[in-house]
């Protein structure tokens, strides 16, 4: 699976790529009709926005310190669902 490319950014209507070689650069849009005032919106949008670095955070620590505890095998578990796995 390919996400589109970050870096992501977010207004009062929508997530999307800020990437340079990007046209079709929508992420996701807010829900319904007042964007700004869905009460999750801006909570929502910039953990969306946050998103690939995220993983590509969560995918470096298990590449260099991976062990087994509960702990990794959630952050192997996520990295899991973040790509389809």
């Amino acid at each position: 699976m390919k996400q589109t490319p970050a870096p992501w950014r977010w207004d009062s209507a929508r997530v999307y790529s800020d990437h340079p070689d990007i046209s079709d650069n929508i992420v996701c849009l807010a829900p319904g009709e007042a964007f700004e005032s869905h009460k999750n919106w801006k909570a929502n949008a910039r953990l969306i926005t946050a998103a690939p670095e995220l993983l590509a955070a969560l995918k470096g620590a298990v590449a260099v310190a991976d062990r087994r505890t509960d702990e990794f095998d959630a952050a192997r578990a996520a990295i899991a669902k973040a790509e389809g796995q």
